[in-house]
């Protein structure tokens, strides 16, 4: 048996596919970049967008591949959501997420009868909607709210980074292999550390911020970017998908790329806010 194995020709190796990231991220960066600088209205464009192919995303794995009504129906209302926040009206929407949720719940669960994974589309649309309208208030409504995002988006970026690289070089135990297989602990402190490093650095930026409290808190978002990430990975093995869609070459979806994003925001306009 193990002679026959053995004579059976090895698989070639999956060719590495850092070339199309690293296109795709210098063609879509510089974009992001300028409407994140220049704010409204392009930032807000950018944001309701985005917010709208998340709740595509979302609703196709929940849909299993299909996006369905209540996918239509979960577009939608992000939609709705998304179009007061826009307007300037947060508060208001966040008591339409509210009311939204419920009629959703309702909708998909009475109205067509649809028991199974009515949770994971009320999940998703309370999810990306307070996560956006983070974004969009922390931009618009802040003094600093320039410096906010730009310092949210390089604290993730560093996070992924570093833990890339601290993971693969150093290895060592899993953090959750049931859930990703690949994070390790040792890639988290790396991630932590990159975090804090540039945020210290970005400092110098920011309005009244010590750079060793913003470092800090670079650190503990590291954290909060991971459980995103961790987040999003037990979404797409509940469903028993490998990425959130096939929008961005080499990159899967847009939900794979802004995971930790999402939480961060959450977490820091709920500071702020508070």
């Amino acid at each position: 048996m193990t002679d026959v194995m053995d004579q059976q020709p090895k698989q070639p190796k999956k060719k590495s596919d850092l070339l199309v990231r690293c296109l795709s991220s210098i063609l879509l960066g510089p974009p992001v970049l300028a409407a994140v600088y220049y704010g409204s209205p392009y930032s807000d464009v950018l944001i309701f967008l985005c917010a709208i192919i998340l709740a595509w995303e979302w609703a196709t794995i929940c849909g299993e591949g299909s996006l369905g009504l209540p996918g239509k129906l979960l577009i939608l209302s992000i939609a709705i959501v998304m179009g007061m926040g826009a307007a300037g009206y947060f508060f208001i929407a966040l008591w339409g997420i509210a009311a939204l949720a419920v009629t959703l719940w309702f909708l998909i669960r009475i109205l067509l009868k649809q028991v199974k994974d009515t949770n994971w589309y009320l999940l998703g649309f309370i999810y990306v909607s307070i996560s956006s309208l983070a974004l969009l208030w922390l931009r618009n409504n802040h003094e600093d709210g320039l410096n906010i995002i730009f310092w949210i988006l390089f604290v993730v970026w560093a996070t992924d980074i570093g833990a890339y690289f601290s993971g693969r070089n150093f290895g060592g135990p899993k953090i959750a292999p049931k859930i990703s297989p690949k994070k390790t602990w040792s890639g988290l402190v790396g991630g932590m550390m990159s975090a804090a490093v540039i945020s210290y650095v970005f400092a110098q930026w920011m309005v009244n911020v010590s750079p060793f409290v913003l470092a800090t808190t670079g650190a503990l978002l590291a954290v909060v970017s991971q459980a995103g990430d961790f987040f999003e990975s037990h979404l797409k093995r509940k469903f028993d998908v490998k990425d959130s869609s096939k929008l961005i070459p080499g990159h899967g979806g847009l939900l794979d790329r802004v995971d930790g994003l999402l939480a961060c925001a959450i977490v820091v306009a709920g500071f702020y806010i508070v």
